[in-house]
């Protein structure tokens, strides 16, 4: 397996990026025209005496940014000669990327992390248990609003080594939420017999499940 490997950059905001990474993955079904085509009917339908607030055009374009680099890493991997699929590969190293899961891995006592949306206003709990099925930690996340998207840091305890964990969030009647997502920096790049995997640190990501790409 040929690997490229990159720099770890330092850890960005947690509910920013969480709440950036679910708009990403809703949006990732429209082509840049639909993105734009979808604006400008805002501009022209929208109320003169009650204007739509500027900073949700702001929010939209960020979002439409996300999409456009997804889009241009994506195209540039596909279309490349074998030789160099992994220099253009080498273009999601030290950027911030998302994908549906429930695992995080760690890394030098760092965990990557995970992204949810509660569907309800509750008291809600993390469980990580390692690839056996054993519960490793159990983090009380505390009353969560229902419908904003959070992020999930796991800090490992110190008895916890470097590997890969599953997540579970639950709510006070231990009903899981559905749908998560996993979040993390790209550490290095690697060809495999079905395409390009992302390390974001003892966590693989095959490269066409990335849901969102941030900047570095």
């Amino acid at each position: 397996m040929t690997t490229v490997s990159g720099t770890q950059p330092a850890p960005s905001g947690a509910s920013g990026s969480g709440s950036s990474a679910l708009a990403s993955l809703s949006s990732q079904i429209l082509t840049a025209n639909d993105f734009i085509q979808i604006l400008v009917a805002e501009f022209q339908n929208q109320d003169p005496t009650q204007p739509t607030d500027p900073t949700q055009f702001a929010s939209q374009m960020v979002q439409f940014a996300n999409l456009g680099q997804l889009q241009t890493i994506s195209t540039a991997v596909q279309q490349s000669p074998e030789s160099n699929l992994m220099q253009a590969a080498s273009a999601f190293i030290g950027r911030q990327v998302v994908a549906p899961g429930s695992s995080v891995g760690v890394s030098g006592g760092k965990a990557t992390s995970i992204v949810y949306l509660p569907s309800a206003t509750d008291n809600y709990t993390a469980l990580v248990t390692d690839s056996l099925g054993n519960q490793v930690d159990s983090v009380n996340l505390g009353q969560v609003a229902g419908g904003t998207p959070q992020t999930f840091s796991w800090q490992p305890p110190s008895s916890v080594g470097d590997g890969n964990y599953n997540v579970a969030i639950i709510n006070s009647s231990k009903v899981p939420v559905s749908g998560l997502l996993e979040e993390g920096t790209v550490q290095s790049v690697a060809m495999s017999s079905s395409g390009i995997v992302l390390d974001l640190g003892n966590l693989a990501v095959p490269e066409s499940q990335v849901a969102s790409v941030a900047q570095p």
